[in-house]
């Protein structure tokens, strides 16, 4: 997930609909169950989450919520959701046991006697690919314009080779993180190359079998998928899950809690060698997001308030998940929510394993967007500033608004003429008056606090 300043503003939508709900502990405090019963029910998103956490050995289970909004079960751990990108870290275990094996090493191109894998000398890795700082795009080319519901349906391996012919760097591998899917669907294509087994065979034979994860596979039976949960959108719109085809490896796996405990094991318990490789994955340390982050195998490692936290998260299908592990006293946690919105239950899992992280619960109030004359919305265009490195961006964006956040577009929609809002997060954007010319400033007001940005 990308932010857009320091503010944290996150792209999605949320809107506002009753939710039904059900168990499980006191709606009071700020213990992980409430505050994820208070993201389910006072901030409507999703219609149920549930969350796990490891200390000492031993995990704690708690949900809040339904399956779906038309009479869906209560969600329990056995409940089966698209885990997506927390596939990553599955391919990357696979990729530290593949070095532990002999059959890689780490800082091996990802195929030799290719020009269109070089810049300046410098080939992509493995070791690239797994830290995403292989400088590849977040998807292929041939599915860069597609939307967000289902972006790679029915991709081929063909597909897959012919765009990876079709790669151009722009710059030198090993330097800048870029999150890439593509990334990592190479990564998983090269490890089942040099062990000369299906990829899928690779997670059954040396992740799956072994840690007696029965629950936990790319191809959902028909018993599995009636345990399925509902993603939504932001407007409460059924998402179905995504098909990732020949990019499985960057996010295919289907699982559940009960199943992604025995996982996340290796790191919060003692497992022998499963567990030396998957604590040899948080050894590398590459350039991350920001300053206090950097990248791992698979896991981004940040380090703030004097703790360090192993983590990743998972956008698919309506579905958001987080999986994390403390360094420090090798407590982890697990969550996931039925709503395809910018924070998730990130924040909630942060909450776990550090006290100090924040969480903003605070109900969102339910807003109706209006339309906006286009000689208005024309002096709110332009860029503003809270800070140097802290600058929002306004566009046009067909018959309204949106912040620009490199290649994406984050919709506003008006409340007022002057006040906008996101469909997610309780952020909005209120433009200063402008009764000629351009808008001078905008306040942008987000868990409770107000920051002013002048336009540049």
């Amino acid at each position: 997930m990308r932010v857009m300043s320091r503010r944290s503003l996150l792209a999605g939508t949320c809107a506002l609909a009753a939710c039904a709900s059900v168990n499980t502990s006191e709606r009071t405090g700020n213990t992980v169950t409430a505050l994820l019963a208070a993201r389910i029910d006072d901030q409507h998103r999703g219609s149920g989450g549930a969350i796990a956490v490891a200390r000492n050995g031993v995990f704690s289970f708690a949900s809040h919520g339904v399956t779906r909004i038309d009479g869906g079960a209560p969600i329990s751990a056995d409940t089966t959701f698209q885990i997506a990108s927390l596939t990553k870290v599955f391919t990357a275990f696979l990729f530290a046991d593949a070095v532990e094996r002999g059959e890689v090493a780490l800082d091996e191109p990802l195929i030799r006697d290719a020009p269109q894998l070089v810049h300046e000398g410098r080939a992509i890795t493995l070791l690239d690919l797994a830290t995403h700082t292989s400088g590849l795009p977040l998807r292929p080319i041939s599915r860069v314009d597609r939307s967000q519901d289902n972006p790679y349906a029915g991709y081929s391996p063909q597909e897959l080779q012919a765009d990876i012919a079709a790669i151009r760097l722009g710059r030198t591998p090993g330097e800048r993180f870029e999150y890439s899917n593509f990334g990592y669907a190479l990564l998983g294509w090269a490890l089942a190359e040099r062990a000369g087994r299906p990829y899928a065979t690779l997670l059954e034979e040396r992740i799956l079998r072994p840690l007696r994860m029965t629950s936990t596979t790319l191809s959902p039976s028909d018993e599995t998928r009636a345990r399925l949960v509902q993603g939504y959108n932001g407007d409460w719109a059924p998402m179905q899950p995504w098909d990732f085809g020949a990019l499985a490896p960057a996010g295919g796996l289907f699982s559940t809690i009960a199943d992604l405990q025995k996982f996340l094991s290796l790191w919060s318990e003692e497992h022998g060698r499963m567990s030396a490789i998957a604590r040899s994955m948080l050894t590398p340390a590459r350039p991350g997001a920001d300053a206090e982050t950097r990248m791992a195998l698979g896991w981004r490692v940040r380090t703030r308030n004097g703790r360090s936290i192993a983590w990743s998260n998972g956008s698919g299908g309506g579905v958001r998940s987080f999986l994390a592990t403390s360094l420090d006293d090798r407590s982890g946690v697990i969550a996931f929510a039925n709503m395809a919105t910018g924070i998730g239950v990130d924040d909630i899992g942060f909450r776990a394993l550090d006290p100090n992280e924040p969480v903003d619960v605070a109900p969102i109030p339910v807003r109706v967007a209006i339309g906006v004359a286009p000689a208005a919305l024309d002096r709110y265009v332009g860029a503003y500033a809270y800070a140097p490195d802290d600058t929002l961006t306004i566009v046009r964006a067909g018959d309204g608004l949106a912040i620009q956040q490199g290649g994406q577009l984050i919709s506003l929609y008006a409340e007022t003429e002057r006040l906008f809002f996101i469909r997610e997060d309780n952020v909005t954007l209120e433009f200063a008056p402008a009764e000629t010319g351009l808008s001078p400033a905008l306040t942008l007001t987000q868990q409770g606090q107000s920051f002013l940005y002048a336009r540049q």
